[in-house]
């Protein structure tokens, strides 16, 4: 499961979604930074935190986010990515719908 954000300025879509989670606008969302260039995003609730995050890749025209989990957890149920993809499919929609063209979750 992914979701590719077609957009032609792909760094100003991540730029608005660090500084929102940064300014802590998306209160159940937090940026992890694991070394300088590997970011991922993790849903904040309890039942979410850590299990399943989501890393930005960007392309020349677009935004993958790809999911990924610690090796020490195992790999989530997709229940457990589809709650959390489908959670921020709806703060693309509903806080960065400029940043974007157009979605495609697969």
């Amino acid at each position: 499961m992914k979701i590719k954000a077609v957009t032609d300025k792909p760094q100003s879509l991540i730029n608005a979604i660090n500084k929102a989670m940064k300014d802590e606008d998306l209160k159940t969302w937090k940026k992890l930074s694991v070394t300088d260039h590997e970011i991922m995003y993790s849903h904040t609730p309890e039942q979410w935190d850590e299990k399943a995050m989501l890393e930005p890749i960007i392309n020349e025209d677009s935004v993958i986010f790809n999911f990924i989990w610690w090796k020490k957890n195992g790999e989530p149920e997709d229940a457990t990515k589809g709650y959390i993809l489908g959670r921020f499919v709806e703060v693309l929609m509903v806080h960065f719908r400029s940043n974007f063209e157009h979605l495609v979750v697969s």
